[in-house]
């Protein structure tokens, strides 16, 4: 056994001494089980008292600093807190205002979000390469239609040109016509040089025929290639994944933004701040317009604003501003992504932002079997209006924000209704990509028909619902922020985090407190933490 001398000068035992007869005892506890005055001689109901309802000054402070820091306390803290009896506020004050507490409130917000989008791959098939780059060039399999006659890759050798300048094939026994490859320093990796069949390393931004190359049409045209370093083609998947975290990040660094200046939670639905770092700055300034599955255009993203950066500054992140139209996170290109139609946005943020999740009643829902009853406006509909009643209006301010994409339906180019998009709709002209792509051009039942022509948010929408598409999501935070519908629900959310359960009936009053706090505070959250720390309900949880 080894020894410390004591202040008195003699000695006593260690600190791991001390620990483990600490756990004799505590085993020795449980071991007796409950006892009886009478039958307990040596008095354990001493040793082992009842569970005080008020959690121990040292436990309170350990459970404390891991809730707000996911740390334990330093040895410090522990004396200072000892020494004065209790945790000091400034200690807490401290605790709040730590980069730790900025960080476990952004992870805790991950779980309302789902702002997780690596899943999600922009671009489609035209736009990859395929190939490894070394032992097979890269190519693009579905412009090589154009190209070479086929879904082929050209020829293992070094790419040769004519006098004009024209690339040089040779034509095969199945009838197309291969070329070689050139080496190109890839945008995502500048310092290496990858082979590329030469077609599609082309650097031409207009084509010969006039086609602007960094676009949809590009990639239809022989003239056309990836652009300088392959600006305009995806490369293998480590292209993507870097794209698609930086997505889910720009959220956090929002959140993280009000939190470490203390500022309004209402900003993170109406804040006009967003974050670009190398990946996405290269998207948005090369890979906006080329084909992809997923609509990011019109740009929602104010191109001019962007930073001078590289696809590899990963790690450097700097500030935008948005316009007017952005509702903080809730027009993010991660949210729109994660939550791809104007439905699942609502109830995304009825759910997490208002308590108040879409679901049928405990005594289920009543379908009707008669056949005119059936309508395609679910506001209507025999057991789905029950919940589309108030979903349908709720989605329609995210009216100007296109299902499965990221863009901005600006009014000026694409007002509610559109006379070229309903004059192809009612005749037997075609439509344009526009028209087809975000109007209503086509129907399926009679009812649609008064809708022809129209941006799809307003079809079946209510005259007294229309003004919602144009005010946009900010006007639907902003509206639950007053009727206290949302300042409620993140009081709750937070004290259920906080206390590790459901808030109890009883507690229901101290939850409407905390609301008429958190609303006082200009919406602070970290004023509405504080309190629910240095409450008694939470220094009594076990």
């Amino acid at each position: 056994m080894t020894f410390v001398q004591s202040k008195t000068g003699e000695p006593e035992a260690s600190w791991s001494d001390v620990l483990r007869r600490v756990l004799v005892l505590l085993i020795f506890c449980v071991l007796a089980g409950p006892r009886t005055a009478a039958s307990d001689p040596i008095g354990l109901d001493q040793v082992c008292p009842d569970d005080d309802p008020e959690v121990s000054l040292t436990r309170h402070l350990r459970e404390l600093s891991l809730d707000l820091r996911g740390t334990v306390p330093t040895v410090e803290e522990y004396e200072d807190a000892i020494a004065q009896g209790e945790v000091p506020e400034s200690l807490i004050d401290e605790w709040l205002a730590s980069q730790e507490f900025v960080d476990r409130t952004v992870r805790r917000h991950r779980a309302l979000l789902w702002n997780n989008v690596t899943n999600i791959d922009l671009f489609n098939n035209s736009v990859v390469l395929s190939g490894n780059g070394n032992n097979t060039p890269y190519w693009r399999r579905n412009p090589a239609v154009f190209s070479r006659g086929e879904r082929v890759p050209c020829l293992d050798e070094p790419a040769q040109w004519d006098d004009e300048g024209r690339i040089v094939t040779t034509l095969q026994d199945d009838g197309t016509r291969l070329e070689g490859w050139v080496d190109v320093a890839p945008y995502w990796a500048p310092e290496t040089t990858v082979r590329v069949c030469a077609f599609d390393a082309q650097e031409t931004q207009v084509s010969a025929s006039g086609t602007q190359c960094a676009t949809s049409d590009g990639f239809g045209d022989p003239g056309c290639g990836c652009g300088p370093n392959l600006a305009w083609c995806r490369g293998n998947a480590m292209t993507v994944r870097p794209l698609m975290e930086a997505m889910g990040r720009d959220v956090e660094l929002r959140i993280a933004d009000i939190l470490a200046e203390d500022g309004s939670y209402l900003d993170l639905f109406t804040g006009r701040v967003a974050y670009v770092n190398g990946p996405l700055t290269h998207f948005w300034k090369h890979q906006l317009n080329v084909p992809a599955g997923i609509r990011m255009t019109p740009s929602p993203i104010p191109v001019e604003q962007l930073p001078d950066l590289e696809f590899t500054d990963v790690d450097t992140w700097v500030p935008i501003q948005l316009g007017q139209e952005h509702a903080g996170i809730l027009t993010s290109p991660a949210y729109l992504l994660r939550f791809q139609t104007r439905r699942s946005r609502a109830n995304r943020f009825f759910t997490a932002f208002m308590c108040q999740p879409f679901q049928p009643p405990d005594s289920g829902l009543e379908a009707s079997d008669d056949e005119s009853s059936y309508s395609l406006d679910l506001q209507q509909r025999d057991g789905c209006k029950y919940c589309h009643a108030l979903l349908e209006p709720s989605a329609a301010y995210w009216g100007r924000w296109p299902e499965t994409g990221a863009g901005y339906l600006n009014p000026e180019e694409f007002p509610g209704l559109r006379e070229d998009c309903h004059r192809c709709a009612t005749s037997s002209l075609s439509c344009s990509d526009a028209c087809n792509t975000y109007y209503l051009t086509s129907t399926l039942t009679p009812e649609q028909t008064p809708y022809l022509g129209m941006l799809q948010a307003f079809e079946f929408r209510r005259e007294d619902h229309v003004p919602n598409i144009e005010a946009g999501p900010k006007a639907l935070a902003l509206s639950v922020a007053v009727d206290g519908r949302l300042p409620e629900c993140v009081s709750r959310t937070a004290v259920s985090w906080l206390l590790g359960r459901d808030v109890l009936p009883e507690e229901e009053p101290w939850i409407d407190e905390l609301n008429r706090l958190f609303v006082a505070s200009d919406f602070s959250y970290r004023t509405l933490i504080k309190r629910i720390v240095e409450s008694p309900v939470y220094r009594t949880v076990q």
